[in-house]
């Protein structure tokens, strides 16, 4: 997918000598970890929010069972004593998983890594501003010193996900010449990445409520 997208304006760069490339790789890699910190958080919401609807399909089973809001001759009794038990199970597995995962405190870490990169990315910026007269050796110096940092930082943090860089790359089309089917098919990865499972899970149980009411 990545190498789908065409750079001619995205490399040039790379024709500018070491410093215009490092100030490219530092300023994608600061887009994408942004961007990896939204696509996380996007995650804990629905994440929070499917467990929440699977917990109130829970009590809204058992009141179904309670007051009998079903056609006894069409459902077993046995059968919605089956689905709250089934549901609770699922809620139960689905909220040690979800928690497991700490999407929370991933995305603050990619935040905390991109702020890293743009204060180097600044610094950079500034050096290309101020230093203009500075010497090859110098800027040799400047840029070694930068590469290190630049490396300990990525070090320091978890690596974000491909769909993370092909979401940043198609902010920003005429740079990296995104094609029409490109953008296309990054949103939809990006939604089945971090909507679709919980948009499942909040509308099936809701389905079999309904077809148990108006059976």
């Amino acid at each position: 997918m990545t190498k789908s997208f065409e750079k001619e304006k995205g490399k040039e760069h790379l024709d500018k000598g070491f410093l215009e490339e490092l100030k490219h790789k530092i300023w994608s890699t600061k887009g994408t970890r942004f961007t990896a910190d939204t696509r996380l958080k996007t995650i804990a919401k629905y994440s929070t929010l499917s467990i929440s609807f699977l917990s109130a399909y829970l009590i809204i089973f058992g009141l179904v069972s309670v007051y009998n809001l079903y056609n006894p001759n069409a459902i077993d009794a046995n059968v919605i004593a089956f689905t709250i038990t089934a549901l609770s199970i699922l809620v139960l597995v689905f909220s040690l998983i979800e928690n497991a995962q700490n999407y929370p405190v991933k995305a603050k870490n990619f935040h905390d890594c991109a702020l890293d990169l743009a204060d180097l990315y600044n610094e950079l910026q500034n050096y290309k501003s101020y230093e203009e007269n500075a010497s090859e050796n110098e800027k040799m110096e400047f840029c070694n010193r930068i590469q290190k940092e630049y490396q300990n930082i990525l070090r320091r943090y978890e690596n974000h996900d491909p769909i993370d860089n092909n979401k940043f790359r198609i902010k920003f089309p005429d740079y990296y010449k995104v094609k029409w089917y490109d953008w296309i098919w990054t949103h939809i990865l990006y939604f089945v990445n971090t909507r679709l499972i919980y948009i499942v899970m909040m509308l099936i149980p809701g389905l079999i409520l309904y077809f148990i009411i108006t059976k």
